[in-house]
């Protein structure tokens, strides 16, 4: 008799270990999701902070008219020469809106170049060999531009991962702003175009 309750008391506490068990996964699962959704407004300001701490400078163009004569007014006031683009369609529409860029070159200091996303919560740029660079990046430039719009914003990298298996890029870059300053790119600029 005495092993039967014995064996009913071990029972009991597997049954009781696994209910806990399975709460708690519940409730990993649910902290794992974001407890909300960050409207696009939101994420332009969460990026535009991390983007900054990592002494990133950015700008914020409501229009391309905006967005080009900050480009332009930029280029004017620190007296940049060299600006070369990493895309011929970039380098198109920047011809079309009046500022000629050059072809890459080892003496470059300043490159421009788009953007596949943005991650708001990281301030990380992600970039991939479908912006035009080419099938590898050799160097950053010292000083890089990039322009981007705001539906290239997102929240959460699975995201961002959904989109790139539908290119298949043959590189993908993930760039936050502090980490390659330091190292290889002295300025970073960010252009976001409400869009």
């Amino acid at each position: 008799m005495r092993s039967s309750s014995e064996k009913e008391k071990v029972l009991k506490l597997l049954r009781d270990a696994q209910l806990e068990k399975d709460n708690s996964a519940e409730q990993l699962g649910e902290a794992a999701q974001p407890l909300y959704k960050i409207s696009k407004q939101d994420m332009i300001t969460v990026f535009a902070e991390k983007f900054s701490e990592g002494n990133g400078k950015f700008f914020y163009c409501r229009t391309g008219q905006e967005l080009v004569a900050s480009l332009k007014n930029l280029i004017e006031y620190r007296q940049w020469k060299n600006v070369v683009s990493f895309s011929e369609n970039l380098q198109s529409y920047l011809a079309g809106i009046g500022l000629q860029t050059n072809i890459d070159d080892e003496h470059t200091t300043v490159g421009i170049t788009l953007c596949h996303a943005l991650m708001a919560r990281t301030g990380s740029i992600i970039i991939t060999s479908e912006q035009g660079v080419g099938t590898h990046l050799k160097r950053f430039t010292p000083i890089l531009i990039v322009i981007a719009f705001a539906s290239q914003l997102c929240d959460d990298y699975g995201i961002i991962l959904d989109t790139l298996d539908q290119k298949r890029p043959q590189w993908v870059l993930n760039i936050k702003s502090g980490d390659l300053v330091q190292e290889e790119i002295r300025e970073m600029y960010m252009f976001l175009m409400d869009a």
